[in-house]
């Protein structure tokens, strides 16, 4: 199947913090139950203990990351504090299926926002790009 972005994107992360801050409906870190697992296992803590103290429950039934002063609980500065077990939806920035819908979706959501997204960084291929969507829907369900 032939997409806008099948030759790849540029991106390389910055670190930033841009995208751990609410920006616009983007305001929700999802975190599943493998995600959830593996921060508790970070933190030395259970799971109960984990999802009382850093997620919320969402009508959609899915749990998702509080957010302090509208960023994600564990944006410290510009870095994240759990990078090394880091929920899936963080670590397929931008490569998400709802900005990848349009090339004036991705420009305006991603952009037109993210530094690491610009034209000078290296190329992401599309088999990845597909493979880090594939990843983020699996965590959901």
């Amino acid at each position: 199947m032939t997409v806008w972005w099948n030759d790849g994107l540029p991106f390389a992360c910055t670190q930033c913090g841009k995208c751990c801050h609410a920006h616009g409906e983007m305001d929700k870190v999802y975190v599943s139950y493998r995600d959830r697992t593996r921060l508790a296992e970070h933190f030395g803590v259970n799971l109960a203990s984990f999802n009382r103290s850093y997620t919320r429950s969402e009508d959609s039934g899915h749990r998702s990351l509080r957010f302090v002063d509208g960023h994600c609980v564990f944006l410290e500065g510009t870095v994240c504090s759990v990078h090394a077990a880091k929920p899936t939806q963080c670590g397929t920035w931008p490569f998400w299926e709802e900005l990848l819908v349009s090339e004036e979706t991705y420009r305006q959501d991603v952009m037109d926002f993210c530094p690491g997204s610009n034209a000078e960084g290296p190329v992401v291929s599309a088999a990845s790009i597909r493979q880090q969507m594939e990843s983020t829907e699996e965590a959901l369900d």
